[in-house]
Parts: structure tokens; C-alpha cells; sequence
């Protein structure tokens, strides 16, 4: 249900990544947040061998000249409705909106990107 309706009525899908603070990728968004946006791109990637959730999307930025990281994933409850259509070769288009937080030493940074089926 919750698949057909985003199919259908959404055209973009604004979400916040999860999973940023894990490992070393506040210091990797600390690194991003000094590029430019246009600079940055996002592609959603299937982790099918994910042993935490089988329907595990990460989300991986990348700078034009600079190479690519993995920042996240997508919440379980999105991934539970994009990684089938994924599956089935769907395309799930990406963009990068927003690298937030991290002013001051006691805020995380978070990753906004923004999602079209």
C-alpha cells in the first residue's frame, strides 16, 4: 500500500539520512560541508546482504574530482517501501538538499536529501 502511494502521489520525498553519527561520518559531513552543493551528488544504493535490514538503502555522497562515501542509510520505514522498487528496476532518482547541525561542538551534522520515484 504505502509503495503504490508513494509510486503514485509523491513526486519527491525530502528525508533526513539515518545512521550519520555511526563510525567516522560526522567527520566525513564536516569534510562535505565545506564543498559547494553543486558539487555534491547522492545515489541510493541497495545493501541486499544486510543482516540489520533486508531492505537496507544507503546513501552514498559524492564530489565531483574527490570520490565517495557511504553517509548513511535511508530510515527502515522508507527503505521497507524503496527498496522493492529498487528491485524491480525502478528508477530511484537522488539529490543532495542540505547538510545540517554541526555549529557548535555539541550539535551532529545530519544529511537532508531529497528522493524521486
Amino acid at each position: 500500500m504505502v509503495q503504490a502511494w508513494i509510486t503514485v502521489k509523491l513526486r519527491r520525498i525530502d528525508t533526513k539520512t539515518a545512521g550519520v553519527t555511526h563510525g567516522n561520518r560526522q567527520k566525513l559531513l564536516a569534510r562535505l560541508s565545506r564543498y559547494s552543493p553543486d558539487e555534491i551528488t547522492i545515489k541510493l544504493q541497495r545493501e541486499q546482504d544486510n543482516a540489520a535490514d533486508k531492505n537496507a538503502v544507503q546513501v552514498i555522497a559524492a564530489v565531483k574530482g574527490k570520490g565517495a562515501a557511504v553517509m548513511g542509510y535511508l530510515n527502515r520505514q522508507l527503505a521497507a517501501a524503496i527498496a522493492p522498487l529498487m528491485d524491480k528496476g525502478k528508477a530511484v532518482a537522488s539529490s543532495f538538499r542540505a547538510i545540517t547541525g554541526g555549529a557548535d561542538y555539541c550539535l551532529s551534522y545530519g544529511l537532508n536529501i531529497s528522493i524521486a520515484v
